[in-house]
């Protein structure tokens, strides 16, 4: 673990002045600033990775196909972490970034802490259905249940036992078919209320991730480097 800290942010160090993002839920399109030096581009498939590191300095891996094309591999992310500076976070971004944090990639937010500190595994913790067009979540991830139960046990709004049921209860619906509504309908009746609270103003934990990441990769842009995770 310490290892890996350590090389990513002697990664983050380096100097770069042309970034590409690849996004999609995570980073909706009113959290797209304009910014000198930065591309957004679609959820990346394979391939898409390694094309990037031929023609920016830096890129910033949030979103990546999941069911319906290749997703980015270990391997390709390790390949261009050796070339330029790649962060990930919020979504295909933090578990592959944290698969290859070792050898120089570097990890940010929540999520990507999860995947590291083995809390969280497999991509379909932060899979969605997504919207073939726009690229908008038309699903719910099950790192943001995990995020709302963890937000309602800390407010006293469930019981550990309750909010480690939410979790499970929440896994076991097709990810493709998870909403808000069955997740709340999951916990007791004295409880949805709150927690649909917690869902529409706090519950998108992967877009949290995704902006942190976004303005920490802006500060190292202008060079000030901070910290990662």
């Amino acid at each position: 673990m310490g290892a890996a800290w350590h090389t990513g942010a002697n990664a983050s160090m380096r100097r770069f002045v042309a970034l590409a993002v690849f996004c999609g839920p995570s980073l909706p399109p009113h959290d797209r600033g304009i910014f000198p030096g930065v591309t957004y581009l679609p959820p990346a498939s394979r391939g898409d990775i390694a094309r990037a590191a031929e023609r920016f300095d830096a890129v910033l891996l949030l979103d990546g196909v999941f069911h319906h094309d290749l997703a980015p591999s270990p391997k390709e992310v390790y390949a261009a972490s050796q070339r330029i500076t790649l962060f990930g976070a919020a979504s295909m971004g933090a578990l592959r970034v944290a698969e290859c944090a070792p050898y120089g990639a570097v990890p940010l937010g929540i999520i990507a802490r999860w995947y590291i500190n083995a809390i969280i595994d497999g991509d379909d913790e932060v899979a969605v259905l997504t919207h073939p067009q726009t690229h908008a979540a038309l699903s719910v991830p099950c790192v943001n249940v995990r995020y709302v139960a963890w937000l309602a046990k800390r407010r006293g709004f469930l019981s550990a036992r309750q909010a480690e049921r939410l979790v499970y209860d929440a896994r076991r619906i097709f990810y493709m078919e998870r909403t808000w509504k069955d997740v709340i309908a999951c916990v007791p009746s004295q409880a949805q209320a709150h927690l649909a609270n917690i869902c529409a103003r706090e519950g998108d934990l992967k877009r949290h991730d995704a902006r942190f990441a976004l303005r920490s990769v802006l500060r190292r842009m202008r060079g000030d480097a901070g910290g990662t995770c």
